[in-house]
């Protein structure tokens, strides 16, 4: 009900009142309580998820009443006597989440505002403090699914410079080129129904005005980038650029003087406006690779427990993760992720590694054992040595390999991209063949008949025809769900090559379920006792399954014991030990032939299973397994026969990639398992004759995801990777991959077309330019004919199949 993720319940059940977990059930009654019910409506109509949430100790909170741990979010005083702070918050998806969060200001005494930021996930609170802690605030909207964190203080000022200085350059031409175009409105209207030559000449010297303002501020950027290009001899795009930049307005100057002939300024500006768009969206798309830095420190916690050595056993300190040294000790606490990598000095534990590895199955750690930053500890607290921290860290320089992928990727230079220049450049040199030709019939009609050419060949269709068939098949795509932040995307989907699938959380569910095969449910009763004191991915199945037969008892359990394959402990006076079969041998506990034969089907059926023993004696046998996605094998199907070859890359043990690789019908030697973050990179990397295709949800994929020509993040991926890979599929099926890809060559096919009809109309206008039966005016006029039949075509083509019904 209040996730969204599906949970298993009775025909009986009413489906809004199930929940996955006790988490999401405290959400909610959270929420109904306050009576912002309507935050679901808003979620769903907005494609939004909540967060996940966790059993972290809410002790944890404490820190955001101390100054010195908040660093640059600490709270500033205001003449009311209220303070307000700025912190960043992780699990937004969507309006409804922020919604929510300014909702629920309103109805907590001393909370006076939230102001929520999507674009920059931070949160600005005012309150009261004779009234309410942060640190109350901060756990009030962690039960609501959202982490708190302090601002970081990594540097992205250059990047905001930048953005800034496009942002002004696009508003200044915006300006220059909405007044220039109204000059001309007046201009053609004089020259229709008679205007003062004083009157005509100042609107002539005024939009020469602001062509020139235009061309030399806004529009400087092109000439210094073609005059790089001239003295390095690589000939780019902006070179055309400034050419027909410099034609125009010293053709225009000259007619605007001499008060004889058309200026055509307007154009100019408009032009250097559309070109600056453009610009600014291609930085934005180069700032995702820096920002991968940045989302580092969201994936690790900023702060840790550091331990006094003279006095172990006192109270710990909370300092900044970055403050910390090599040889330090740290703490970490149950349901914490480490924020550093090092080595067990103290404790034992068991760890999810998923973050990194992919590895569906936590692993058992020991004193000695080395542990990495982003992992986390599941069952009891540890110390830790310090040896990396940041970018020298494992998850750090996975970060750095995730950065150098993207700035790596090379675009497909497009079509347009490829002969634009060239076409330019002919353009402009007959031109100046046309000029020459007609001289002889006096200068005013040689200028006239060049700069018709130049006008009627502004090659604006031509240069349109892509990006436009692009950005509406975005467009397009976006409305079923599919978010792409690269054009580039769908000209390489329209080809043939290799497809990567990572498999836990992509081809599976990624979140086991538990279901009672053998015994009764008060053993299942029983596990769910011992297994709510931990907080792996297995406690979590069976927890949910007790909580969907309403078994989860009132009180836990005592004694607890964890060893490798299972955990132990007393409930009601009783022992109960859960766990493998090994697990419950090592226990001293029989297994009958009934027992032994479930747990063989289990495993013929691909599911894990779990035994429940209670006073040494089988009470139960749990089956856990991570479904395939429905449409797993028909999306996959459906790829193969477009000619893409298809794989699997998982950090999986290799036996479960096998058996998920069998069950979606792909060659179990194209599926490969136990690989690292740099393994699946490698494999990305070589040994592929076409696109590379990697397709996955974890931060482990991130690197793979942006070396890849193209990486495809589906729904509930972490973080770091939707920032990695420039296509995010939202609408929570894999069919939407194999629908993208079929969108992908008719837009391809879209492309060609719609070029074929520019270039032309282009080549057309030039030769009835050249033999003079273009006038400058009609030129002006028959210009914008040729982007109108580009735009026609584009909005009424078929890009995906429903498009055609």
């Amino acid at each position: 009900m209040h996730c969204g993720l599906p949970t298993v319940c009775s025909t009986a059940d009413d489906p809004t009142r199930v929940f996955c977990c006790g988490g999401c059930r405290q959400a909610y009654e959270l929420i109904h309580g306050w009576g912002l019910d309507d935050y679901y409506a808003i979620r769903d109509r907005t494609g939004g998820s909540t967060g996940v949430f966790s059993k972290a100790d809410a002790s944890r909170y404490d820190a955001f009443d101390d100054d010195q741990y908040l660093g640059a979010s600490a709270p500033r005083r205001a003449a009311d006597g209220s303070l307000s702070t700025e912190l960043s918050v992780s699990g937004l998806h969507c309006a409804a989440c922020a919604w929510l969060i300014e909702n629920v200001a309103g109805r907590t005494r001393g909370w006076t505002l939230a102001r929520v930021k999507l674009n920059r996930h931070t949160v600005q609170i005012v309150f009261d403090p004779q009234q309410i802690k942060l640190s109350e605030i901060a756990d009030l909207i962690g039960r609501l699914g959202y982490t708190l964190s302090p601002l970081t203080t990594e540097p992205v000022d250059r990047f905001r410079q930048e953005n800034r200085r496009l942002l002004m350059q696009i508003a200044v031409a915006g300006f220059c080129a909405a007044n220039a175009m109204w000059i001309a409105i007046a201009l053609y209207a004089g020259d229709a129904s008679g205007v003062a030559g004083e009157h005509r000449l100042f609107l002539r010297l005024a939009a020469a005005a602001l062509g020139i303002a235009t061309v030399a501020f806004p529009g400087r950027t092109f000439f210094v980038s073609a005059l790089a290009a001239l003295r390095n001899w690589t000939p780019h795009m902006d070179l055309p650029v400034a050419l027909g930049l410099s034609v125009g307005t010293i053709v225009g100057l000259v007619n605007a003087i001499s008060g004889s002939g058309e200026v055509y300024f307007d154009s100019l500006a408009m032009l250097v406006f559309l070109l600056l768009i453009g610009r600014w969206i291609q930085f934005r798309q180069q700032h995702r690779a820096a920002s991968a830095v940045d989302l580092l420190l969201r994936i690790t916690p900023q702060h840790a427990r550091l331990v006094d050595e003279d006095s172990p056993e006192g109270p710990d300190r909370w300092v900044m993760v970055n403050s910390l040294k090599a040889g330090q000790v740290i703490r970490v606490n149950v349901s914490e992720s480490l924020p550093v990598d090092g080595r067990i000095i103290a404790g034992e534990s068991m760890l999810d590694r998923s973050l990194l590895t992919g590895e569906s199955v936590p692993v058992e750690a020991k004193v000695g054992d080395g542990v990495t930053a982003g992992t986390v500890n599941l069952s009891r607290p540890i110390k830790v040595r310090v040896e990396a921290i940041g970018a020298d860290s494992r998850i750090g320089r996975v970060m750095e390999s995730v950065e150098a992928a993207m700035a790596q990727r090379t675009p497909i230079v497009q079509l347009a991209d490829r002969i634009g220049g060239v076409f330019v450049v002919v353009v402009t040199l007959l031109a100046a063949i046309a000029f020459a030709a007609w001289f002889s019939h006096g200068i005013d009609v040689a200028t006239a008949n060049a700069t018709s050419l130049l006008i009627v060949a502004c090659p604006c269709a031509l240069a349109l025809a892509t990006p436009l068939a692009i950005a509406v098949s975005l467009g397009r795509a976006a409305k079923r769900k599919i978010l792409i932040r690269d054009g580039d995307v769908l000209q390489q989907l329209s080809g043939r090559g290799k497809v990567w699938f990572d498999k836990t959380g992509t081809l599976t569910e990624g979140r086991p379920r538990a279901e009672l095969v053998y015994g009764s449910t008060d053993g299942l009763r029983m596990a769910a006792a011992i297994e709510r004191e931990c907080c792996h991915p297995i406690a979590d199945a069976i927890l949910r399954e007790a909580d969907r037969l309403d078994l989860i008892p009132a009180t836990g359990a005592d004694e607890i014991q964890l060893g490798a394959g299972g955990l132990s402990g007393r409930c009601q006076g009783l022992r109960v030990d859960v766990g493998n079969e090994s697990f419950l041998r090592r226990q001293g506990v029989e297994l009958s032939s009934d027992v032994t034969e479930h747990c063989e089907r289990c495993l013929q059926n691909q599911t894990t299973p779990v035994i429940v023993a209670v006073a040494g004696c089988v009470v139960a046998v749990l089956a856990i397994a991570d479904p395939v996605k429905q449409d797993a094998k028909s999306t996959i199907d459906r790829i193969r026969q477009a000619g893409w070859d298809v794989g699997i890359l998982s950090g999986d043990h290799q036996e479960l990639v096998g058996k998920v690789s069998r069950r979606v019908g792909i060659d179990p030697q194209n599926a490969f398992g136990g690989l690292s973050p740099e393994d699946k990179l490698k494999r990305v990397t070589t040994g592929a004759a076409g696109p590379v295709v990697m397709i996955g949800d974890g931060a482990n994929d991130a690197a793979a995801l942006a070396a890849a020509d193209v990486g495809i993040a589906v729904r509930g991926g972490a973080e770091v990777s939707l920032q990695a890979a420039p296509v995010f599929v939202a609408s929570g099926t894999l069919e939407s991959v194999a629908d993208l890809m079929d969108a992908s060559r008719r837009t391809n096919h879209l492309i060609r077309t719609t070029f074929a009809v520019s270039l032309a109309y282009n080549v057309i206008a030039v030769v009835l330019a050249i033999f003079g039966f273009i006038s400058p005016l009609v030129a002006a006029v028959l210009m914008p004919i040729s982007s109108v039949s580009v735009l026609s075509l584009t909005l009424g083509w078929p890009t995906f199949a429903e498009d055609a019904s």
